[in-house]
């Protein structure tokens, strides 16, 4: 029986880490001789087949699932269970991740907690809920440099919520954040010469006259 916490969350923007934290988790279960596993969703196609990588280059071995009820299939050959991209999973992971506590098993999943919008991500807010554990992680921010990035800016136009890959986005602070559709309007208007009213040029040609 487990006396610490049994649904730990790490949630956070792009680059924020959280890979690298479930991996790092993950492995001191397993150096208390804990039977444990990691699963992906089929969804996330950037690390190598069988395994979870992080960026600054930890990895370790992982099932690939394509569909969150495959969870259950697996979760008899481990105690600590570990899920990366948690976002992916779709709104039914809530009630395996329900089924797996009920089977006294201890969750340390990871995820994107906002999506490029800034908006709440799938099933995430429910989990967030549900968790007794809690850590959000911040990365850089890669306009200004600051330490507090917190949203993940989409570089490519796309209104499509899931689209994989790194190249297309990269991690902004919220000031540096620029949601989509919300950009400050900037009009460069053509300069136009003033035109004198021909009626006012009319009323000046006669008062010259009359003074002549």
């Amino acid at each position: 029986m487990f006396s610490g916490y049994r649904f730990e969350m790490i949630v956070g923007c792009m680059s924020a880490g959280k890979s690298s934290e479930l991996i790092r988790r993950i492995e001191r279960a397993r150096l208390a001789y804990l039977p444990t596993i990691i699963l992906r969703p089929a969804t996330d196609t950037r690390s190598k087949p069988n395994h979870v990588e992080s960026r600054n280059g930890m990895t370790s071995q992982a099932i690939v699932v394509e569909e969150c009820k495959d969870i259950l299939k697996y979760s008899s050959h481990a105690v600590v269970i570990g899920l990366d991209e948690c976002q992916f999973f779709g709104d039914g992971v809530v009630e395996v991740i329900q089924t797996l506590l009920r089977q006294k098993k201890k969750i340390i999943a990871s995820g994107l907690d906002l999506d490029y919008r800034g908006k709440p991500f799938g099933p995430v807010p429910e989990l967030l809920a549900m968790a007794d554990r809690v850590d959000k992680l911040l990365a850089v921010c890669r306009k200004c440099g600051s330490d507090f990035a917190c949203r993940t800016q989409r570089l490519v136009h796309s209104s499509e919520q899931i689209l994989v890959g790194d190249a297309q986005y990269e991690a902004r602070c919220i000031h540096c954040f620029e949601p989509p559709g919300e950009y400050q309007l900037r009009l460069d208007l053509p300069k136009v010469e003033q035109q004198v009213p021909t009626l006012v040029l009319a009323g000046v040609d006669a008062a010259v006259e009359m003074a002549s």
